[in-house]
């Protein structure tokens, strides 16, 4: 079977959780004997020039295995479309060349919608699988589902209310841009969610229920055989770990901290990057409270970490928070957190809601509430049992073989003939 995997971005040029998950696949598919995987990786140009090769518009990955990139400069971001017949050409002639049995696509950012188009029309009976990794076909605010002006998430997607997001559009024009993935969508075969939250709000949103599996994001260990987790004798290190951005609640947990800190020493670590890409008034709040912190309150901005490093940082906290505040798809960091025997303090916003169950393998609290995430904070320092018997509970994530096995078995199902 000839598996072509299409992301956004690869790990090795961006890191970010739906290139990791595509790349994983990519990886466990490699020592597949059924399986011959391509993947092909589609980056801003703008941003990384040093991929786009004059004279191609696809490229080899240096040191990679039948990995390569797919450079792009002209993205329309509202529609999710590139509008560049050289680069068309080629991946025309990418398909043309290779022509795989199965196309999964991880992404429509600067991979572009016509890439669906082009597969149907060059391949008529390729099957297409479609990762749904957030909700940007749903939501054009960052494809979080929340209304920052509010402050709160969103459960209403009619186009009438996403121009309160952005007044300068107009109602008709979020009715085209629905229509223009729903088209797209209708030549996928199959979609993969990895939790029924996000499967729900897609349901919600016009894909049938029918054409949505929900398989949970694979991970790969990185404890070494026969570790023991340890903790700090005061249990007041709280850490967090993700995209220093607005939707990820940083402020809450500092908030939190400060409340906590009048009455106990407690200790934050936030291994965050991408902190150029919060909003101005958002860093200008974090810093706000930084410097209002209290003597009893110990706060390091660690900066960005990789995966071959994370499970050495996980291990120097003793609570891993996640509070965020817009409905999260999944959260690869409970998969790592789990992994170094963390306990979770997470909220209840999407995909989490499935993952962590309060008291058995970690703690959850409303989402924005940072005087609930006090309380269990408070709870948690010095409190030796409860760490025992939270880290206890935690159990191994899916490995990426089942998680392989569930993809292959989708597409066993789909009833197209390949492409031969």
């Amino acid at each position: 079977m000839k598996y072509l995997t299409v992301s956004l971005y690869h790990p090795s040029v961006m890191k970010g959780g739906a290139q990791y998950v595509a790349k994983d696949l990519h990886d466990v598919a490699r020592a597949d004997p059924d399986t011959d995987p391509v993947m092909l990786a589609a980056i801003d140009a703008n941003i990384f020039p040093q991929y786009a090769k004059t004279g191609a518009s696809i490229t080899a990955l240096p040191d990679g295995d039948h990995e390569y990139l797919l450079p792009g400069q002209r993205f329309v971001e509202f529609y999710h479309l590139i509008y560049d017949k050289r680069r068309n050409k080629a991946v025309r002639h990418f398909l043309e060349q290779h022509r795989p049995d199965v196309i999964h696509i991880h992404h429509s950012l600067w991979v572009g919608l016509e890439f669906l188009q082009l597969a149907r029309k060059v391949l008529p009976g390729v099957k297409i699988i479609y990762t749904l990794h957030e909700y940007l076909p749903i939501c054009y605010s960052r494809g979080q589902l929340f209304r920052y002006h509010e402050g709160a998430i969103c459960h209403d997607t009619a186009p009438d209310q996403c121009v309160k997001c952005f007044p300068d559009h107009t109602t008709d024009d979020f009715i085209l841009r629905r229509r223009v993935f729903r088209r797209a969508f209708d030549l996928v075969d199959h979609f993969i969610a990895p939790s029924e939250y996000l499967r729900s709000r897609y349901v919600d949103w016009g894909i049938e229920a029918d054409r949505i599996s929900v398989i949970a994001n694979g991970h790969t260990p990185r404890r070494p055989e026969g570790w023991t987790p340890t903790r700090s004798a005061d249990l007041n290190v709280f850490g967090f770990f993700g995209q220093f951005v607005d939707a990820k609640g940083i402020d809450v947990l500092l908030r939190a901290a400060v409340a906590v800190s009048k009455t106990k020493p407690v200790e934050i670590r936030i291994f965050g990057g991408n902190k150029q890409y919060a909003s101005e008034d958002y860093v200008a709040k974090v810093d706000k409270i930084l410097k209002g912190a209290k003597k009893n309150l110990k706060i390091t901005e660690a900066g960005a970490y990789s995966r071959d490093n994370v499970f050495d940082l996980m291990t120097t906290v003793d609570w891993v928070v996640m509070p965020s505040v817009w409905p999260e798809t999944f959260g690869l960091v409970v998969s790592e957190a789990w992994d170094a025997r963390r306990p979770v303090i997470s909220s209840r916003a999407g995909g989490l809601t499935e993952r962590i169950a309060d008291g058995v393998d970690g703690l959850t609290f409303l989402p924005g509430s940072a005087t609930q995430l006090a309380g269990i904070m408070d709870r948690c320092i010095g409190n030796a049992a409860l760490w025992d018997s939270l880290s206890g509970g935690i159990t191994d994530e899916v490995p990426m073989t089942e998680v392989w096995d569930a993809h292959k078995t989708i597409v066993q199902k789909i009833g197209r003939e390949t492409a031969a």
